[in-house]
């Protein structure tokens, strides 16, 4: 079972003699819950990618703890300059050409994604550790990112060596921009938004069509009919079975409440899916919210069944 570890210096020490060791472990970042390890040990990276039930063909963003490091592994351009200097450290990964001194695990198609966390545990790892960690969402492929290093314990603690306690504060994956493209494309919208990137650079969005795997169907409404139409849906819906809410307000008993805020409920989501699903429930409702980010996780969690009311 893993190690549990506080995020002190102490902890931290063990939690790098894992990683020294080819171990791996868990950690917050200020998106959700991550896992790593050293991201030049080719066979710790093969035991994450089992882990995680990853393709080969998807490779892991690699961590790093200062701006300098990003030249010593990819080739920086203007537009990653700009894009650094406005949001490294931070919840942003950038696609870049890589100069070939990683394993190519890490580049097979000669691009690396590269990303700075505004975490102090994954900076301090790497620190002391004097390397770069991998840095993939702490959770199997497919299923939503995890928020609480409990969580992480429930779903992992026998597969992985260590989690370093702490707290995630933004609740969705960093945004993932690929620059070696003209013009640079959005592969994933996360924590940092389009909008903000335009700022510097140019860039289209990328359409995702991927979606998680949860044991029940999932129903989204957004809008400002939202909370009606659920009610009325939930309804009509409990007559088949049992049926858990998710909404910024209590609509049933079985409603979990997410916080009013767009802050509060990206910060909530994950957490609030794991708790519906482990109430075991035919069927998820949830309400939405109008954040590019956040939509773009409930469309992987309801596929096609999200309304606009």
């Amino acid at each position: 079972m893993a190690e549990v570890l506080e995020p002190s210096r102490e902890g931290i020490r063990k939690a790098v003699a894992v990683l020294r060791a080819g171990g791996i472990v868990a950690f917050p970042t200020e998106t959700v819950y991550g896992m790593g390890c050293d991201a030049t040990n080719e066979e710790a990276l093969r035991r994450l990618y089992e882990i995680k039930g990853r393709s080969l063909n998807k490779p892991f963003i690699v961590g790093v703890w200062s701006r300098d490091y990003v030249g010593k592994i990819a080739e920086v351009d203007e537009r990653a300059e700009k894009l650094m200097e406005a949001f490294f450290p931070g919840p942003l990964t950038l696609v870049l050409k890589s100069k070939g001194v990683m394993p190519s695990l890490l580049s097979p198609k000669g691009k690396i994604a590269v990303r700075m966390p505004a975490h102090e545990v994954p900076l301090q790892l790497m620190e002391m550790l004097r390397k770069p960690i991998v840095v993939p969402s702490a959770n199997l492929s497919g299923r939503p990112s995890l928020m609480r290093w409990e969580h992480v314990v429930e779903e992992l603690g026998s597969r992985i060596d260590a989690v370093v306690k702490g707290e995630c504060k933004v609740g969705v994956e960093s945004t993932i921009v690929d620059l070696t493209e003209t013009p640079a494309k959005v592969l994933r919208v996360g924590a940092v938004s389009v909008e903000s990137i335009k700022k510097h650079v140019e860039v289209v969005v990328e359409p995702r069509k991927e979606t998680y795997s949860l044991s029940c169907q999932v129903y989204v409404f957004v809008g400002e009919r939202a909370l009606q139409r659920i009610k009325e849906f939930v309804d009509e819906a409990e007559k088949r079975g049992r049926v858990v809410v998710i909404a910024r307000e209590k609509i049933t008993d079985e409603t979990i409440v997410i916080g009013k805020s767009a802050e509060e409920y990206s910060a909530n989501l994950f957490s609030a899916v794991r708790e519906a699903e482990s109430r075991r429930p035919d069927i998820i409702v949830i309400e939405g919210v109008e954040n590019e980010a956040i939509m773009d996780r409930l469309r992987r969690l309801a596929g096609e069944r999200v309304f606009r009311v």
